[in-house]
């Protein structure tokens, strides 16, 4: 009976947007997308069983292997949880609503961050990027993006190192980062990009050997990793960045109240 429901809800959720995989973006992503959907919008609710992997092959027409990644993304992310024998579950807490910051405080968190902090050990290069780049970002198989990666300094000591990936028609718009050590976030608003939204997660990692080196820590030390997506106001991907901050350096503070009047505040560099 339950797994007759799931099918139920597979065909009626994910069949009408099959055709979706026809656009550039990757088939896994699309179907990442499809079912973090259904967990946002409450079809599949906390501790509730998502279908199986061969009725999500039904539904969006893809192989294993593509749903498998999908949903492997999923359940690093935190939106599902696999149980040994049992299935595939949406975690939890999953289904909470991102928390919302006013477009303009970030905007502005970033400006202040740029006027504070310096850069060193710029590098600017046009690459293939990897998977999850090209997802967020919605290119084809082989198309390139402008890479600006450096390490920011507060006070002399490394901060954060972070990567940039922006498609070639928006580098062509803004400035090197190399100019002035100012945020492409920043760079985008300045060179007439309108900015209409972004996604933004917030984790915790370990420090690889390039990290480490980068921000002056032992490999393995816990790091704040940062991954942003940057949407213009016609709902395009100009802007994915990839960052990681030394744990230390960085405080998460939130006021909480009885209502949803108050917002998170942005992270804040010591």
């Amino acid at each position: 009976m339950a797994t007759a429901v799931a099918r139920e809800r597979a065909n009626r959720v994910v069949r009408p947007k099959a055709a979706a995989l026809k656009s550039a973006a990757p088939r896994y992503h699309q179907v990442y997308v499809g079912i973090r959907a259904w967990v946002r919008d409450g079809t599949y609710r906390p501790g509730q069983q998502i279908p199986t992997e061969a009725e999500l092959c039904d539904a969006f027409k893809v192989s294993r292997i593509t749903v498998r990644k999908a949903v492997d993304e999923l359940v690093r992310e935190g939106w599902l949880v696999r149980e040994q024998g049992r299935g595939t579950f949406v975690a939890m807490i999953a289904a909470r609503a991102a928390a919302s910051v006013d477009l303009a405080e970030a905007l502005h968190y970033v400006a202040d961050l740029g006027a504070v902090t310096q850069v060193r050990d710029v590098h600017s290069a046009q690459v293939v990027p990897d998977e999850e780049t090209r997802a967020a970002l919605g290119l084809a198989d082989g198309e390139r993006v402008q890479r600006e990666s450096h390490v920011r300094l507060l006070r002399g000591a490394p901060l954060g190192r972070i990567n940039t990936f922006v498609p070639l028609d928006i580098a062509a718009r803004v400035e090197r980062l190399s100019d002035k050590g100012v945020p492409m976030f920043e760079l985008l608003r300045r060179a007439g990009v309108q900015v209409g939204e972004a996604e933004q997660w917030i984790g915790a990692t370990l420090a690889s050997v390039e990290s480490a080196k980068a921000l002056a820590i032992e490999v393995g030390a816990p790091v704040l990793k940062l991954v942003r997506v940057v949407f213009d106001t016609r709902g395009r991907a100009v802007e994915r960045v990839v960052a990681e901050y030394r744990a230390e350096a960085y405080v998460y503070r939130m006021r909480l109240a009885p209502s949803a009047v108050r917002r998170p505040s942005q992270p804040k560099a010591h």
